[in-house]
């Protein structure tokens, strides 16, 4: 007996010639839709890359500093300073020494040459530079012009002590006090000391050597016209007990005083007075005290003693 065996798939078994194309649809739109996502990823990740980067670049613009280089030049004894940025430099300030400081305006370019003289001697140079926003680099270096006099001012009373050495001949100095009228000094050697009498008040002096080949050095400082404190050693008995007495004085202030008993340590007392006054009681035997009196300009006077506590 024949038996026909029929498989239902909905229509009388040929459900699947309808059903396929709907899957190969549903396949492609999700193939499609995967492309798309990635496609939309990538570029998402890009962009990203790309802020990220702008981003990078922005901190590390804000985070530059000013790059500085200084050349000497020993042909015209100069110091040149090259500075460049990214963005615009404020000012450059340089001092010789740690004295008092000069300005140079940058007027906000992105980069500046300038030229300084050398003085004569060792000296260090000091430069900050300042750019718009406030940012500062500083440099600090020793430059040695042995062909330029060397010349040192020290504040005594009433004056300036000048001493000037050089390798040449120093032919004249020449110097003056603030905008006043220049004075000039014939020397004819290698050396020179001497005293310039000081204004009174803070005033600025300038002072220019020339050796007999023509090399000129310069320096300035603002000097005050002042005299040395007045300090006063002397002995007294009280109770039964020796001691030293320090009496000291200043028309302006005194700014500190160091005292060595003994040979002992030397102890410093600030003041910022002007006047002061101490009793130092003595010890058995020879009794030895040093003394030295700043005032706030910086001149100072010395006094030592000694006196047998028996």
């Amino acid at each position: 007996m024949n038996q026909i065996l029929v498989t239902e798939r909905g229509n009388g078994g040929q459900g699947n010639k309808f059903n396929e194309p709907k899957k190969l649809v549903g396949i492609n739109a999700i193939v499609i839709f995967f492309a798309i996502s990635i496609i939309i990823l990538g570029i998402c990740m890009i962009a990203g890359s790309v802020f990220a980067k702008e981003g990078i670049n922005e901190t590390v613009q804000a985070n530059m500093k000013p790059v500085v280089n200084v050349t000497k030049n020993d042909e015209n004894n100069t110091i040149e300073i090259n500075v460049k940025h990214i963005r615009g430099i404020k000012t450059i300030e340089y001092n010789w020494n740690e004295e008092e400081s000069k300005t140079i305006e940058g007027n906000n370019s992105t980069e500046i040459n300038e030229e300084i003289e050398l003085i004569g001697g060792t000296n260090v140079l000091s430069l900050k530079i300042t750019e718009e926003n406030g940012e500062s680099v500083t440099y600090k270096k020793e430059y040695t012009a042995p062909n330029l006099a060397d010349i040192q001012l020290e504040a005594v009373a009433n004056g300036v002590k000048v001493t000037v050495t050089s390798e040449e001949m120093i032919d004249y100095i020449k110097y003056r006090w603030n905008n006043g009228e220049e004075q000039k000094v014939e020397v004819g050697d290698t050396k020179y000391e001497g005293t310039i009498n000081t204004p009174k008040g803070q005033n600025r002096l300038k002072i220019e050597v020339v050796d007999i080949n023509n090399a000129k050095s310069r320096t300035e400082k603002i000097v005050v016209g002042d005299t040395e404190p007045t300090l006063k050693l002397s002995a007294k008995i009280q109770n039964g007990k020796k001691y030293f007495v320090i009496d000291a004085e200043d028309d302006e202030e005194i700014s500190k005083i160091e005292i060595t008993q003994n040979e002992g340590t030397k102890q410093t007392f600030d003041v910022k007075s002007k006047t002061y006054h101490q009793e130092i009681e003595m010890t058995e035997g020879l009794n030895k005290l040093l003394v030295t009196v700043y005032n706030k300009n910086g001149l100072s006077v010395q006094r030592g003693g000694q006196h047998n506590n028996e």
